[in-house]
Formats: structure tokens, C-alpha cells, sequence
């Protein structure tokens, strides 16, 4: 059996779908399972045993050969004209019919909530919203999987990334029994009030040393944060910078580093789950609920009629109590 998977975006979306490669292959035993995604996410996946290949979407790849099982989960135009036109036995997930985006109803559990549902924006919305199941829940049930909760995406290291990570660590004096707290409160420039603000990420630090005043903290972030993170470090002592234009895998290395994590619900927040990290994630505008943790971190959502609303921009802004972020970390340590 063969099985081709087109998965495009976002990166973190692409990690945790991920979760879904090593239950496909105990199902489906001897299987090769190949992956269509973008150029910059072949990092998180290149080491993954459970792949067999790996394809690129800006290729414009086509398969001569016919696939067991095609499995779009992406609601690209890119992602569902390859899953139209690919040679298949089966389809689950979205694909072009009539020149317009659809999906199979077996799908329909994310399709219904996504920017191609049926029912239109504000009722996708709306259920977006009532959803309580984790992204990994909703996938498993729609591939018929069980045991979701045991199979947390595998995010695989490499040697130089380890490498990398170790020699960072031994420049800036942190050694494998300290305490680690890595904090990336940035979130890319799509959502603005999923981030903290400068103030209350200065004023978290604060706190956070104050109340583990053994801790080493990193300070983490994305090239949009460059500006941003030289804010805080002035505002902070102590801080570790672990720079902004780090490559993927060195970026996941740093973060391996850490006993904890807190982070916004972005790019880290889905490499400290599959590496498997005590995490702190705090939620605002998104969903939290979508967002499985598999026992080893804390949700917090900010006050705010906004929340889940997924806007750009809120008018109603998130109200953060940056104590529980605390008690958060000192329930994880």
C-alpha cells in the first residue's frame, strides 16, 4: 500500500500532523507513506522514519504511479488541484470538483470549521469556536485511528543541530542540570494579540526570576521579533538571547535545551511538543482546545470577548494574569 499525504502549511500544522505517520504505518503494515509539503518545513519531517519520501510543493510535483490512499489535510489551491489530479484509489481531505475547493464528507469534522466549509465563514466560525477536540483528535477520528493521545509528533534532531545547541550552551554557561526556562512570546506578524507585549514580557521575566531565581532564561524568537526581543533584553538582566535568524533546526535544538517552555500558540509552541517539552502556552485570539499537550504542559487563555475569534486584530484585547503563567511553570517543574 502506498499513501501520499499534502500538507503545505503552516509550519507548525505540518509538525503536528505529523502524529498521524507512525498509526498509519502500524495500520497500514509495510506501507510507504511519501509527503508533499513546502521547501521550508522539510526540516521538521526530513528525519522522520515513518517518511519515505519527501516532495516539494513549488516543484510542481505529479506521480506517474496510482496511490492507495491520497490524505489532503490543506485547503491550498496548490494542495488540492495535486489531490485532484493525482491517480488514487481513495481521497480523504480537500480537492478541486467544478473549478471550486471541496472535501469529502468523511472530512467534513475540519473541513466544516475551515476557510472552505459549506456553511460559509461565519458558521465555520462559529463552530470553530464550540470545538473542543484537539487537532489530533479530529484527524485521528476522520482516518478512523485510535489512541490519539499516544502518538505525539516525533520532531527528530540531527547530529550539527545538536551540535549546534551544545556549543551555544557552552558559551553562554548553561550546563545540563540547570534549571531552563525559554520564553518566546513573539508570534510571527499574522495575529497580533497572540503575542505579550513588551511590558508584560518584561515584567514575566521579572517574575519568573524572581521566583526561580536559579533559572536560566532563554529569550526566543523569529526574525519579525529581532527589533522586539533587543526591547526586552534592555529591559531585562540576565536574559540569554537565543538570537532570531536561527535555522529551523537550530532554532528546535535551542529549544531542546529547555526544562520549560513558555510560549504563545506559534511555531515553538508546536516544536516544544514534538520534542516532547514541558510546555506553557498561553491563547489569544486562537483556540487552545485544538491544541493537545498530551500531559506534560498548561493552557492559559487571556480574558477577552475576542478569544477564539481568530482576528488579526482584536478590538477587544487579551487581559493576561502573568501569575499563572508562573504557577504554570511551577506546576511543570
Amino acid at each position: 500500500m502506498n499513501i501520499l499525504i499534502i500538507k503545505l502549511g503552516a509550519i507548525g500544522d505540518v509538525l503536528r500532523t505529523a502524529s498521524l505517520l507512525e498509526p498509519l504505518k502500524e495500520r497500514y503494515k509495510g506501507c510507504s507513506i511519501a509527503w508533499v509539503t513546502k521547501r521550508n518545513a522539510f526540516g521538521l519531517l526530513k528525519n522522520n522514519p515513518h517518511i519515505n519520501n519527501i516532495y516539494f510543493i513549488e516543484n510542481n510535483p505529479s506521480f506517474s504511479q496510482e496511490f492507495s490512499l491520497v490524505l489532503n489535510l490543506d485547503d491550498d489551491e496548490n494542495a488540492c488541484r495535486l489531490a485532484s489530479d493525482t491517480r488514487k484509489k481513495s481521497l480523504v481531505g480537500a480537492y478541486i470538483e467544478n473549478g471550486k475547493k471541496t472535501y469529502t464528507q468523511d472530512s467534513a469534522l475540519w473541513f466544516d470549521m475551515g476557510l472552505i466549509s459549506r456553511f460559509g465563514k461565519k458558521n465555520a466560525d462559529e463552530l470553530k469556536a464550540l470545538n473542543k477536540k484537539t487537532y489530533q483528535e479530529i484527524h485521528f477520528s476522520i482516518l478512523g485511528l485510535k489512541d490519539w493521545e499516544k502518538y505525539p509528533p516525533a520532531l527528530i534532531l540531527d547530529d550539527i543541530s545538536i551540535d549546534f545547541a551544545w556549543q551555544f550552551a557552552e558559551r553562554k554557561g548553561i550546563g545540563k542540570s540547570d534549571f531552563i526556562a525559554g520564553f518566546n512570546t513573539g508570534a510571527g506578524g499574522r495575529w497580533q494579540d497572540k503575542k505579550l507585549s513588551i511590558a508584560d514580557t518584561v515584567e514575566l521575566i521579572k517574575k519568573m526570576q524572581h521566583a526561580f531565581p536559579e533559572a536560566k532564561i532563554i529569550l526566543f524568537g523569529g526574525p519579525e521579533e529581532e527589533k522586539r526581543n533587543r526591547d526586552i533584553l534592555e529591559k531585562t538582566i540576565g536574559v540569554i538571547d537565543a538570537g532570531c535568524n536561527n535555522s529551523l533546526l537550530d532554532f528546535a535544538a535551542l529549544v531542546d535545551l529547555c526544562s520549560v517552555l513558555v510560549t504563545s500558540d506559534s511555531l515553538a509552541m508546536h516544536i516544544g511538543i514534538g520534542l516532547g517539552k514541558k510546555v506553557v502556552a498561553f491563547f489569544y485570539p486562537t483556540s487552545a482546545s485544538e491544541i493537545e499537550l498530551y500531559n506534560k504542559g498548561v493552557k492559559i487563555i487571556a480574558k477577552g470577548k475576542d478569544y477564539c475569534s481568530y482576528k488579526a486584530k482584536c478590538e477587544n484585547p487579551p487581559e493576561w494574569n502573568l501569575d499563572e503563567f508562573v504557577e504554570g511553570v511551577k506546576r511543570l517543574k
